[in-house]
């Protein structure tokens, strides 16, 4: 499979470079990014599936205590035993599990925000993020991401050690994955996964057919500080990019940058070059590969 990068022309420092930046979340154009939608540490529905519907035996717990407070003793262990199971099968019994139950998951829910934002600084600070697209004739993104067809778009294997080097199964990084789209109920912290929490976005999103990659920023191959930014930079394997489609409007500075930067650098000979045309009848993006000229 190709996968594909929209960029602005003023990014043809990717392919002079070959270097290509892994985006801290912040930055990202969706603010909602590695913000799911959690409302608690549990689940309540959860917590109330587990629940016994008998009154709690707390005998186990008279036990312990009259095994660890020998002055208990002055009470006999079975009229301590039949006084509490006679108090836990009241009203007032009952109320007072009502209210613990109540108090717990509130503390539940109001944890969860102080706990969610930390998870996000965290990522913020410490991981980036590379997306790519499964389509490359897409006229929003285009339009959103290349700069209203001005900029490019980079063509890349996805089947390439670059975009595969998870280190185990349970490995977030190194690796290209495709991102789900979904807009269901809210998660507890108890349950949410990797995928839920890294590659899942709101449904909305769903015409850019994400793929992405995520890696840790501190190894970067250089940090470029930007005005309230840094840009994380990493080495890309010029085998990992095979071809480069000009947008519909790129003018001939853009063009003329890009064949300066693939004739300078033999190691991209093998990419093919060409460009969008817009199909103004059909008001589509049109991308003709059959004659490419490097």
């Amino acid at each position: 499979m190709t996968l594909f990068k929209y960029i602005r022309p003023e990014r043809i420092d990717v392919i002079q470079n070959l270097e290509i930046r892994f985006t801290q979340p912040d930055a990202l154009n969706d603010p909602f990014e590695l913000h799911p939608p959690i409302d608690s540490i549990v689940a309540e529905a959860d917590v109330l599936a587990n629940l016994p519907e008998s009154p709690i035996d707390l005998r186990p717990m008279v036990a312990q205590a009259y095994a660890m407070l020998p002055e208990l003793k002055v009470i006999p262990i079975d009229v301590a035993m039949r006084t509490v199971e006679e108090f836990m099968a009241t009203q007032d019994a009952r109320d007072a599990t009502a209210e613990g139950l109540r108090i717990f998951l509130t503390t539940m829910r109001d944890g969860a925000a102080p706990i969610r934002d930390a998870i996000y600084r965290a990522f913020n600070e410490n991981v980036g993020i590379l997306s790519l697209s499964e389509i490359h004739n897409n006229e929003p993104m285009w339009a959103h991401y290349a700069d209203d067809h001005k900029g490019l778009v980079l063509c890349f294997d996805e089947q390439h050690s670059f975009f595969n080097r998870r280190r185990s199964e349970n490995d977030e990084f190194y690796f290209v994955r495709k991102v789900r789209y979904s807009d269901g109920p809210p998660l507890s912290l108890a349950t949410v996964d990797g995928d839920a929490l890294l590659v899942t976005k709101a449904s909305q999103w769903a015409y850019e057919r994400e793929w992405r990659m995520l890696v840790p920023l501190n190894g970067a191959t250089r940090s470029v500080p930007v005005v309230g930014d840094t840009v994380h930079l990493f080495a890309l394997p010029p085998t990992a990019l095979t071809g480069i489609i000009l947008g519909a409007r790129a003018n001939f500075e853009t063009e003329t940058a890009v064949r300066n930067a693939m004739s300078r650098r033999p190691e991209l000979r093998h990419v093919r070059l060409t460009r969008a045309i817009l199909n103004l009848g059909t008001r589509t993006v049109n991308i003709d590969w059959s004659d490419t000229n490097n």
